[in-house]
């Protein structure tokens, strides 16, 4: 996948296994963890307040995380520590039933994820800097974490409906201690001058900050729908009578439909800029969100999902592009940190009120917000980007 023309191409491949594992006990857990709670007697409004917890501890850490592998100058430290995090909050909430203790660890969930994604952004934009087609390294990159995801999800149904859903949960937990040794292999990005050199010559010309703020409001509605639809859709599916295995199914049904679409986003994006795949994706799963409540309870549900990859293939590529290229390597951790506090941001609004309006007016309601609010954005905010590359002056 990363040849040795490709620079630091050893350094990529284990942090794709590093990354894997994260995705890998994601795909175990995100699709149950919402029923995992419900079995546990939280309502709808208690389970919106765990994941937005968990966003929230995620809201200020990311940019800490960022500006500190900065500071330190290495990032692989950075990701180790995350994933130890992670790993030990999950086991708490595998194991114990108290309400305040799940918020605690779904709040230090949030602050582990927030460290692997500001270290993992920022590493892997440090590596990827001395290449030409940085959107197709990117896109094959972010591919692994997909095709992990997708694996994983199908057999957490499986356990979870066998076993208990604290059972897939706990072996996410092994996961993430067993990534910590994948990053055993990672060396931090080489030729750093050069990298800088190359970065600066190849990007489009400066931008001021307001496209750059601009970009961030995309990010922010983005995660928005996200935190207001992702945590809750298992709970939708549960009450039309989906059973977890199903719905596990479905969901890496659109993780795999990711991996081929994460990689053509790169190759895209490096063709014809970053804008028209940001728009695409933003359109594409506000359509989407709108249309779960009707199309969920018939076989519409199956194509919805695939296209539901496409839309989100559209949106990571180019947006996690745009956060490593905002900064050279000096401060890249930095926006890195920015551009996952924002999103956390995001996610903690659309998790509280999505969550909300759901205990009030139904899962519906909540999803045609969060996909109109996407629309919107598209159609006003994100048209008004810069084509190519966001760089900040």
């Amino acid at each position: 996948m990363f040849t040795a023309r490709t620079p630091n191409a050893r350094s990529l491949r284990f942090l794709a296994l590093s990354q894997a594992s994260l995705f890998a006990s994601n795909g175990l857990t995100i699709p149950l963890m919402a029923n995992h709670f419900g079995g546990l007697g939280a309502t709808p409004g208690a389970v919106g307040f765990l994941f937005a917890a968990q966003q929230a501890g995620s809201l200020v850490a990311p940019y800490i995380w960022g500006a500190g592998s900065d500071r330190l100058g290495k990032r692989r430290p950075i990701i180790v520590i995350a994933l130890v995090l992670s790993a030990l909050s999950l086991c708490a909430v595998a194991f114990i039933q108290q309400f305040a203790v799940l918020l605690v660890a779904q709040f230090c969930i949030g602050i582990a994820s927030a460290g692997f994604s500001a270290g993992n952004l920022a590493l892997v934009g440090d590596l990827i800097a001395d290449t030409g087609s940085r959107g197709r390294v990117l896109g094959l990159f972010r591919m692994t974490g997909s095709l992990a995801f997708a694996l994983t999800a199908v057999t957490g149904g499986f356990i979870g409906d066998a076993y208990g859903l604290w059972v897939p949960i706990a072996i996410a937990a092994a996961l993430q201690a067993l990534g910590c040794f994948a990053t055993l292999g990672i060396r931090e990005a080489t030729s750093v001058v050069l990298s800088d050199v190359t970065q600066a010559s190849t990007v489009q010309p400066t931008t001021d900050q307001r496209h750059a703020w601009m970009f961030f409001a995309v990010v922010f509605v983005w995660f928005y729908g996200m935190g207001a639809v992702a945590w809750q859709w298992p709970g939708m599916m549960h009450s039309l009578g989906y059973a977890q295995t199903s719905i596990s199914a479905l969901w890496a049904l659109a993780a795999l439909g990711e991996v081929p679409g994460l990689a053509l986003a790169g190759i895209l994006a490096d063709k014809w800029g970053r804008r028209p795949l940001l728009m695409a994706g933003l359109l594409g799963q506000g359509m989407v969100y709108a249309l779960y409540r009707l199309i969920a309870p018939t076989w519409g549900i199956v194509p919805l999902q695939m296209f539901r990859s496409l839309s989100f293939s559209s949106y990571e590529t180019p947006a996690l592009l745009v956060a490593t290229e905002l900064g050279l390597r000096q401060s890249r951790g930095r926006y890195a940190g920015l551009y996952h506090t924002v999103a956390a941001l995001g996610g903690v609004v659309g998790a509280s009120v999505g969550g909300q309006i759901v205990g009030v007016w139904g899962y519906g309601t909540s999803f045609i917000i969060a996909g109109l609010f996407m629309a919107i954005i598209s159609v006003t905010v994100a048209r008004k980007l810069p084509v190519g590359t966001i760089k900040s002056t």
